[in-house]
């Protein structure tokens, strides 16, 4: 059935038989190996556009109906993997578990209570820039996933993002797809209260199951930007406070109602509605006073005077609601009122005094700056590892507990000082014992985990701190053990350990998928994960929980499988990995997030939010034995590891690679987040550079060109000479099937013929054939100005190059699939080919920028532009840039000022005003319409890869 209803368009541009054309030139390139089916259209599309053949308009209708085809594509592709049927099912599924749990704690009541006594999962929203989708457009995303699969559906809005993407706005999604979470965990509780209650009674009604736990570091998110103040981020922690207990009393309110009469019930609910009022009013009030602080010491006393009071109505701690709850608990007769009372008791239990919980970030290097200031000397210079970690261990011993107020607060200077001071802060006003967890990126010694030690004891927060250190580069996946091993042997760590009762750690898939390679990062993290289960392990840290967070993404460039929401989080945290944990008889946690836009459409409804839910509190279990031979050939295994590693590594160095990053860099893209797309420090020299630029635009760059090599390149190297081994290997490992299965899916999307003809623009002969063939006479001008700026151009010949070395790449990686039976995309699917014609498309309007940038006319240089480099910004795609750039140099007013009313007369006119009007219509204009169009494109594209970046 026709997935979207077409648009009104030409009859001249049927997707159809363009996609036909693109079979047939395919069916061409074993007698002509220089054929390239998707430059060929998009060629003659350039061509009958240019003559007017067919207009922009009906270009753009035709990409219009292949995008909203990607688009409900990948909006039924959501329901898939999250495994959404309906809701009744995802409840039956989520009993059958918990009556599970019942036979296997023996029927006891209190083995059933302990076995529910700890989370074992947990969700994390990130604000990574994948907002590549407008909230409209998100609505629909989830609408079509939750509908009748076969039904007809149109769009009818334009696949792009919001046109300002603010942390507010990012914070408003995290908050909606948070209240979604919160809506999903009661109706669980619901449901795990009416199987304990059938089997132990109205015991059962105060046990306090932690199902899983759900966090957001949105809006305390310090890494890599400076644009947050500390106003904003203890702001909105006391929003999120406000929201939670309006959330609470609203629920509490719909349950009230339903209350039997009897005075006893009444009286307690009445003790806790007016208990929440009473936190909201005072909550109200710090929001008030903060809100009127204007930066001047009086202002900021003043709110802070107000914040700090104590009157008794500011809830600190959830215990005085928990009290209440559990006495109307055993006031209440009915059973299911019993059930919604511990059900709301459930929740504000596993939120605390917040919507979720919180995570602050913060990199190595921001923890290192502020440490100086209590080190005067440069102390790391001449000091062995030893001797450092001797220093700070000594500090923390005899460290002193600080006070801070809002005064010290706002005059800290330092990033890393500043998230523990606002930490202290947040628990002695807002929640006094929901956990805090601090993030450390990049993080490759011990000493940086040691110091933000050292700063929690400082500030006396850590008792509800947990430091996790960040592994993702080379450097700390490699060492990542080696620096735990190297913490648990310090007593003061220890200590601290033992007085959170957790060791917590984060890795990354996202840095390590543009240093190593993604399927190298997942062995690399899957290695660290069994090395730490050891170490612990070996450390004799009795009862002490693990607590591994993923931090990936929803692209195969960072990290996520293709597959199922279950396969996903198996492939991040392997079957293998949990039985080590198990094994030793380590309480293990283990987190994963969902990054940014494109992560929380997961969490987009309440039907799909209930099932991806059920599906991660389902997941805690340590799976059977089993033996896996990929782990039994260890040798093996490791050299295909570091061949694999090494492979990216070089690809990563390869100018062509660099030339595919740094060729047309975001411009090809709508900004998605509120985040600086570069990194700090970056500069126009360093565009191309992998370790320079942020690993979303990095993916979502190798997305647009239309190869994504970090996932799919390097299998042939890696698999070596004893391919026969391989395949053996790979017939009986699951986990080898799973990363098979990740590079094959990535390989069905990647087009080389994609990547090659986007490089053509660059090609100078490309122009010069259009010029010497005559057949576009009025543009020969703008063709040979193409063809001699682009001479010298070395970005059409790398990339070629690059092409070439992953086809011979390819072929290796084919024929290792195809021997195992894997489908690879060899032949494309018709998904594909409209991918393909999506390409095509597109080059043809980026052909048609270049044609239009050709022909601006010479100007005096502006603002230290000269019209050559004018020209090459345009052919990097900085059209914003080049019109504000034109329309400084050549202002076109359209006022008529000749049909003012003027008693004096003039006979002479401007003559500049016509050209100037003809400059921004002919050329400007068309310009821009072009290149917001072609962004679009690169949205729909990325609706075929089902996330940005």
């Amino acid at each position: 059935m026709q997935d979207t209803t077409p648009a009104v368009g030409s009859t001249k541009l049927d997707e159809t038989e363009l996609i036909n054309e693109l079979k047939r030139l395919r069916t061409q390139i074993p007698d002509n190996p220089s054929l390239n089916p998707i430059l060929n259209v998009a060629f003659d599309l350039s061509r009958r556009l240019e003559s007017n053949d067919v207009s922009f308009d009906e270009v753009k209708s035709l990409a219009g109906r292949l995008m909203d085809r990607a688009f409900v594509r990948r909006a039924r592709g959501l329901r898939d993997k999250i495994g959404y049927v309906d809701q009744a099912t995802t409840l039956k599924d989520f009993t059958a578990y918990v009556e599970k749990t019942v036979s296997e704690t023996g029927n006891n009541l209190q083995a059933f209570a302990e076995r529910w006594s700890r989370a074992r999962t947990g969700i994390v929203l990130t604000a990574h820039p994948t907002f590549g989708l407008s909230d409209a457009l998100y609505r629909r995303m989830v609408d079509i996933a939750v509908a009748d699969p076969n039904a007809d559906v149109t769009i009818g809005l334009p696949h792009r993002p919001e046109d300002k993407l603010t942390l507010h706005h990012e914070h408003k999604c995290a908050q909606d797809a948070i209240r979604n979470l919160r809506n999903a965990y009661e109706e669980l509780l619901h449901g795990f209260y009416s199987v304990a209650s059938q089997k132990f009674g109205d015991a059962a009604f105060k046990v306090r199951p932690k199902l899983t736990t759900f966090a957001s570091w949105v809006g305390y998110d310090l890494d890599g930007r400076t644009d947050i103040a500390w106003t904003f981020s203890f702001e909105v922690r006391l929003r999120e406070k406000r929201a939670a207990l309006a959330d609470i009393r609203e629920r509490f309110v719909v349950l009230k109602h339903k209350l039997e009469s009897g005075d006893a019930a009444q009286r307690v609910a009445r003790q806790i509605v007016g208990k929440l009022d009473l936190a909201i009013a005072a909550v109200d009030e710090q929001l008030k006073a903060l809100e009127s602080f204007t930066n001047d010491t009086e202002g900021l006393a003043k709110a802070a005077n107000i914040i700090t009071k104590t009157d008794g109505y500011n809830l600190l701690t959830v215990e005085p609601l928990q009290t209440l709850f559990n006495n109307l608990i055993d006031v209440v007769q009915a059973p299911q009122m019993k059930r919604a009372t511990a059900a709301l008791a459930g929740l504000v239990e596993a939120t605390g005094l917040g919507m979720s919980h919180i995570h602050l970030r913060i990199n190595a290097l921001q923890l290192h700056n502020a440490f100086r200031a209590y080190v005067h000397e440069p102390w790391t210079r001449d000091l062995t590892e030893s001797q450092s970690l001797a220093r700070i261990v000594e500090m923390i011993r005899n460290t002193p507990r600080e006070t801070v107020n809002f005064a010290t607060l706002d005059l800290e200077s330092a990033t890393a000082i500043r998230q523990f001071a606002l930490t202290a802060q947040i628990m002695k006003h807002v929640d006094k014992e929901t956990p805090i967890r601090f993030l450390i990126a990049e993080c490759e010694s011990p000493a940086t985990v040691l110091i933000a030690v050292f700063f929690a004891k400082l500030f006396g927060v850590d008792h509800i701190t947990d430091i996790s250190p960040l592994f993702e580069t080379p450097t700390g996946l490699e060492n990542g053990a080696r620096i735990m091993e190297r913490l648990v042997e310090e007593e003061t760590y220890r200590d601290y350990v033992k007085g959170r009762k957790r060791i917590s750690i984060q890795t990354g898939f996202s840095d390590a998928g543009r240093f190593i390679g993604q399927i190298s990062a997942t062995l690399a993290v899957e290695r660290y994960y069994k090395a730490l289960a050891a170490l612990v392990d070996g450390a004799k840290l009795e009862g002490i929980e693990t607590l591994l967070f993923s931090t990936h993404g929803e692209s195969m460039g960072r990290g996520a499988h293709p597959g199922t929401l279950y396969r996903r989080l198996h492939y991040v945290m392997t079957n293998e990995a949990r039985r080590r944990f198990g094994a030793a008889s380590i309480p293990v946690k283990h987190e994963t997030s969902f990054q940014g836009g494109d992560g929380y459409v997961f969490f987009g409804n309440r039907a799909l939010t209930t099932r991806a839910l059920a599906t991660i509190v389902m997941d805690g279990e340590i799976p059977p034995a089993e033996k896996d031979p990929f782990y039994s050939a260890q040798d093996f295994s490791f050299d295909f590891f570091l061949r694999l590693r090494a492979f990216q590594q070089d690809l990563f160095a390869h100018d062509g690679y660099r030339a595919v990053l740094g060729a047309f860099g975001p411009n090809l893209l709508f900004k998605t987040g509120s985040r600086p797309v570069k990194r700090q420090g970056e500069h126009a020299s360093d565009r191309g550079n992998p370790a320079r630029m942020r690993a979303i635009p990095n993916n979502a760059i190798l997305q647009q060109f239309g190869y994504i090599a970090n996932v799919v390149a390097g299998l042939g190297t890696a698999v070596g000479a004893d391919r026969d081994r391989f395949y053996k290997l790979a017939k009986s490992s699951k986990r080898l099937q799973s990363l098979l299965a990740m590079i094959a899916h990535g390989k069905t999307m990647s087009s080389l013929n994609a990547m090659a003809a986007n490089a053509q623009v660059f090609n100078a002969g490309l122009w010069a054939s259009r010029a010497s063939w005559g057949r576009e006479q009025a543009l020969n001008s703008a063709f040979r100005t193409l063809a001699t700026h682009l001479l010298p151009d070395e970005r059409h010949g790398d990339i070629s190059e690059l092409v070439h070395l992953l086809r011979l790449d390819a072929i290796d990686l084919h024929a290792i699939l195809a021997d195992l039976n894997i489908e690879d995309g060899m032949v494309p699917d018709e998904n594909r080919l409209e991918l393909d014609l999506l390409q095509a498309i597109r080059l043809a309007l980026i052909m048609r920028i270049f044609i239009l940038a050709a022909q601006l006319p010479r100007f005096a240089p502006q603002d230290g532009l000269s019209h050559a480099q004018v020209l090459e910004m345009a052919l990097s795609l900085e059209i914003p840039e080049v019109l504000n750039i034109l329309r400084k140099a050549f202002p076109h007013d359209e006022k008529n000022l000749a049909a003012k009313s003027f008693d004096e007369q003039a006979s002479y006119r401007p003559r500049g005003i016509d050209d100037y009007a003809r400059l921004e219509t002919e050329i400007l204009t068309p310009m821009e319409i072009a290149y917001e169009f072609v962004r679009e494109i690169g949205t729909g594209i990325s609706h075929h890869f089902g996330a940005f970046g």
